[in-house]
């Protein structure tokens, strides 16, 4: 019985198409110029061949100028993320005999979704077109993975990545077993049922002055989510509310509120979007603050 494991991922970089895709329509300082030259030159040889064979499987468009391409730093090495779960160098580089790659490039072309609902694979809001270890600085090894978000799919989701409102993902993995940190016991569990004591009490505490996390082993990796930004959770709200009002044709409509179904239930879903629809243009800025303040 694997484990299924989450945890966030800040994005460092959105590139945007501008004839080649080298243009950085938004950074933070955790991305060096040396990966963002590497990034650009990941984009400009970006297969063509490959967008179409996984627009099919994903119900993407397999127009390359539709995408914008988030960056996200996916896992770091030996570091614990914020869920107790660290996955060490010797892991990342592993050689996976089941999928042929190292176990960090198991990311490359796996979906991108919303809050990991992952199940149906047509839901997807792109896919992940690159991985890279980066092992410039001895102390802070990381995963990068470049991010084809498809523009048309999701407009309202490209445009709180280009303008900032949506600034984490979250990865998922599963692992075969998770190993105990604690010096004193180093116990592997393939299940829940299996866990020792301190990862099953004491995780990510302290026992003896040692953290306890779990040592994820066997990993594949399979998916990022767009999550919540938890700065401002009611910012993507309010985006949605706005493209929702400025759109008519009920396809637009539809568009616009397919990552609003996070947030409240498909019959209040389709019940807010009716009344939109319906309204288009009408609403002042007086009411869409009031329906931020609401959601």
């Amino acid at each position: 019985m694997a484990f299924y494991k989450t945890a966030k991922a800040p994005i460092v970089g959105v590139y945007q198409s501008s004839g080649k895709f080298s243009k950085l329509a938004s950074q933070n300082d955790d991305i060096t110029e040396q990966d963002s030259g590497n990034i650009k030159h990941a984009l400009n040889i970006l297969s063509k061949d490959v967008l179409k064979a996984v627009s099919r499987v994903y119900d993407l468009s397999d127009d390359i100028n539709d995408y914008i391409f988030p960056v996200p730093r996916a896992v770091t090495a030996d570091t614990p993320n914020n869920n107790g779960d660290n996955f060490s160098h010797e892991e990342l580089m592993r050689f996976s005999a089941a999928h042929r790659c190292l176990v960090f490039q198991t990311f490359r072309n796996d979906p991108l979704h919303i809050e990991h609902a992952a199940d149906d694979p047509k839901t997807a809001r792109g896919y992940i077109a690159d991985a890279h270890y980066v092992t410039s600085s001895r102390d802070d090894k990381h995963v990068l993975t470049v991010v084809a978000m498809d523009t048309t799919k999701d407009p309202p989701l490209a445009e709180g990545l280009l303008n900032g409102d949506v600034s984490t993902f979250s990865m998922g993995c599963i692992c075969e077993a998770v190993r105990c940190s604690y010096s004193k016991c180093g116990k592997r569990a393939t299940s829940d049922k299996d866990l020792c004591e301190h990862l099953m009490w004491h995780k990510m505490s302290r026992i003896d002055g040692e953290l306890i996390f779990e040592n994820c082993e066997g990993v594949e990796y399979q998916e990022l989510s767009a999550v919540g930004n938890p700065a401002d959770p009611k910012a993507r709200t309010q985006a949605l509310l706005k493209y929702a009002a400025k759109h008519a044709s009920n396809n637009d409509v539809k568009t616009a509120f397919s990552v609003l179904s996070t947030l409240i239930s498909p019959e209040d879903q389709h019940e807010v979007a009716k009344f939109f629809a319906a309204n288009v243009g009408k609403l002042p800025e007086a009411m869409l603050r009031l329906a931020d303040q609401i959601l």
